[in-house]
């Protein structure tokens, strides 16, 4: 029995003594581990903040994009737009505050209207005075802007006017 308690008090002496002799490993490691887990986290989380951005940024210059062309398109399907920007003038702009799109988001939009020329109306006979009617051609710019995010987009598209020869 003498044997068994001597053995033991032996083995724990050995055990107090390999404590002493300890320096810590264990602990660097975990601690060099935590630090590599938080840079890893800090830059998910820096990479989630930049798509983020990425994803509202492609909303608003849709948003724009699709506000220009209906901008464009309000004006070149009015008949009255057409009128005057014809009264107005060869080559002269005729500049149309669009107000039906939406401005709860800050956007604005308008649309710069311009006779550019007239010429054989196409559909018809190519000779100038035969057909009896002509084209008045036209140049639409849809311009829309969110000024907050700095979003701009810029439409600009054709369109003719059959009308009877002058």
């Amino acid at each position: 029995m003498k044997h068994d308690s001597l053995f033991h008090r032996i083995r724990i002496d050995n055990d107090l003594v390999r404590l002493g002799r300890q320096q810590g490993g264990a602990l660097l490691v975990a601690m060099v581990m935590i630090f590599m887990l938080s840079i890893m986290g800090a830059s998910v989380m820096r990479s989630s903040t930049l798509e983020k951005r990425m994803a509202a940024n492609a909303i608003q210059t849709s948003a724009t994009f699709q506000a220009a062309e209906s901008a464009s398109n309000l004006a070149l399907n009015d008949p009255q737009n057409l009128t005057s920007t014809y009264a107005a003038g060869f080559q002269k702009s005729v500049v149309l505050p669009i107000t039906e799109v939406r401005d709860d988001i800050g956007l604005e939009s308008r649309s710069v209207l311009e006779w550019v020329g007239t010429g054989a109306a196409p559909g018809y006979s190519l000779g100038e005075g035969t057909s009896g009617f002509e084209g008045l051609y036209y140049v639409s710019t849809g311009v829309s802007a969110i000024e907050a995010v700095r979003s701009q987009s810029t439409v600009e598209q054709g369109a003719y006017r059959i009308v009877p020869s002058r």
